[in-house]
This record gives structure tokens, C-alpha cells and sequence, in this order.
């Protein structure tokens, strides 16, 4: 970096040394210091341009490396957005699908309940025919009975 603040140093003064001879009576510039000024600025510019170019190309390399580390980042964070979509697709689909099992339950629970009022009330139709029945052969044997009954006291 000096060499560069050389360069400008020495490009400053043969500016002003050459902007000396402006004028009817100001003194001519000194063309030996002159040349002198641009053979110090002939060995400085190539050390400075080299150090330039490979200050360029370093920025060139980072701005390379950032460019890779940006598209890393993006790539990372659009996968794990896509995980994390993914995975609430399949809570929701789960959630789904256990709202529809419950619906399902509660249907077969209800049909369930249904068929079980309906076979009870079969089974005490059944048992209320077979009480009728029974209670009709106990009034014939009790009537019967008493008939035998009367007839032994005759």
C-alpha cells in the first residue's frame, strides 16, 4: 500500500512541476527532475498494478466464496421449509384422518347402540310372549284344577 501512496506522491510533484511554468515570469520546470519523477513512477506503477490485480482477484475469490455460501444458505433454508411444509402436510393429513376414524367410531358406536335397543327389544317381545303363553297354561292348569277340585266335593 505505500508503494501506492508513492505513486500519487510522485505524480502530485511533477504536477507541480509542471504547473510551475504557467506564466510570463515564473520559472520553467525542471525537466531533468521531471523525467527523474517518471522513472521513480515507471518502477512503482508495476509493483502497484500487481498489487492491485491481486487485490482484485481476492475480492474476484470472496465474492466467488459468498456467492457459494448464499446459495448453500438459500438451498439449506429452502429444504428445511420443505421439510417443515412436509411435515405439517402430514399432521394435517393425520389430523384427518383421525377426525374421520373418530366420526367413524362414534357411527359404529350409534349403529351399535341401535341394534342393541332393537335386539332387547325382540328379546322381551320373545319374553313376553313366552310370560303370555306360560300365564295362559297356568290359568288353564288352575282352572283345571279347580274344576277337578269342585268335582270332588260333589
Amino acid at each position: 500500500m505505500q508503494e501506492h501512496i508513492d505513486a500519487l506522491e510522485i505524480l502530485d510533484k511533477l504536477r507541480e512541476e509542471l504547473s510551475c511554468g504557467k506564466g510570463f515570469f515564473s520559472k520553467k520546470p525542471d525537466w531533468e527532475l521531471c523525467v527523474e519523477l517518471c522513472d521513480k513512477l515507471a518502477r512503482v506503477l508495476p509493483e502497484s498494478f500487481g498489487e492491485a490485480e491481486y487485490i482484485n482477484q481476492k475480492r474476484k475469490e470472496i465474492l466467488s466464496n459468498a456467492d457459494v455460501v448464499a446459495k448453500n444458505t438459500i438451498r439449506a433454508a429452502e429444504e428445511k421449509a420443505n421439510k417443515i411444509i412436509s411435515e405439517t402436510e402430514v399432521v394435517k393429513n393425520a389430523n384427518v384422518a383421525a377426525k374421520q376414524i373418530i366420526e367413524n367410531a362414534y357411527t359404529q358406536c350409534d349403529n351399535l347402540i341401535l341394534r342393541t335397543k332393537s335386539h332387547l327389544d325382540n328379546l322381551f317381545v320373545e319374553t313376553e310372549k313366552f310370560l303370555c303363553s306360560t300365564l295362559a297354561l297356568v290359568r288353564t292348569n288352575r282352572e283345571e284344577l279347580r274344576m277337578a277340585l269342585t268335582d270332588v266335593d260333589k
